[in-house]
């Protein structure tokens, strides 16, 4: 295994620069260069690097750089005292940028829709049959339906189905008029409790409405980002589990 793989490996084990670069015997420097190396050959996000850092060692970094920016230097010995470097200061910085979490949140949202919208037209054709009369009329409530042929028809460009038009809560309300036939196929976080699934549901649509409109600017935090990542790894992971092999590559989910 190359060394950048390595410092890779262990970054999504849960060390941050610092304890990767113990672990490896490197400097800090030289464990950022691997780090910002795989970011630009795509297997890694710079947000993988931002949130590599625990909360509170990114609170320390915070207050550093909002003294830095009172005094004009960076205290290293603050930064020393909690097992932080001068150099993950300018590398936490640069990360803080907004663009650098939202281009992310974007792709993660994104990936999420497109995943539970395979799950949910494949579960209902399962077991309702893939003609309208089945799965469509079946499995959709009437009030989504309709709901989905309107914003068809209102499309310049509308797209071949119907269901192509739900959004996260109209995928939340079909997963749990269709509880039964969903819960096997649901993260186990949200399998076990319905009432978290609802609820997340409508928390990640309002995020993903906040990422999407941009322009009404509408604040999200960093939880909100957690939030998002947190719920794309759960459907990418149970998804990997349930594809079956040989299937065609368009139907597979994104993978992380």
């Amino acid at each position: 295994m190359a060394r950048k793989e390595q410092a890779e490996e262990l970054l999504r084990k849960g060390l941050y620069p610092s304890q990767i670069a113990s672990a490896m015997h490197v400097s800090v420097s030289t464990v950022i260069q691997y780090l910002r190396t795989r970011v630009g050959e795509g297997a890694l996000r710079l947000s993988d690097i931002y949130v590599s850092f625990p909360t509170e060692k990114r609170i320390v970094l915070q207050q550093a750089l909002e003294r830095a920016s009172r005094r004009g230097y960076t205290d290293s010995q603050s930064l020393e005292q909690n097992g932080l470097t001068r150099e993950e200061a300018g590398l936490f910085k640069s990360l803080q940028l907004r663009r650098v979490l939202a281009g992310d949140m974007y792709e993660y949202i994104s990936d999420i829709e497109t995943t539970v919208h395979q799950m949910v037209r494949q579960t209902l054709e399962s077991n309702f049959g893939d003609q309208e009369s089945g799965w469509w009329r079946q499995g959709i409530p009437e009030d989504i339906r309709k709901k989905c042929a309107t914003r068809r028809e209102e499309d310049a460009q509308p797209c071949d189905s119907p269901f192509a038009y739900t959004d996260l809560i109209d995928l939340s309300k079909i997963i749990s008029k269709n509880w039964g036939l969903f819960q096997d196929r649901l993260p186990r976080d949200y399998s076990i409790n319905r009432k978290v699934f609802e609820t997340e549901f409508v928390r990640l649509n309002t995020i993903r409405n906040s990422v999407m409109h941009p322009v009404k600017k509408r604040n999200w935090s960093e939880d909100d980002f957690q939030c998002v990542k947190d719920s794309r790894e759960r459907f990418l992971r149970d998804e990997a589990t349930q594809q079956p092999a040989g299937g065609d590559a368009e139907d597979r989910a994104p993978q992380p």
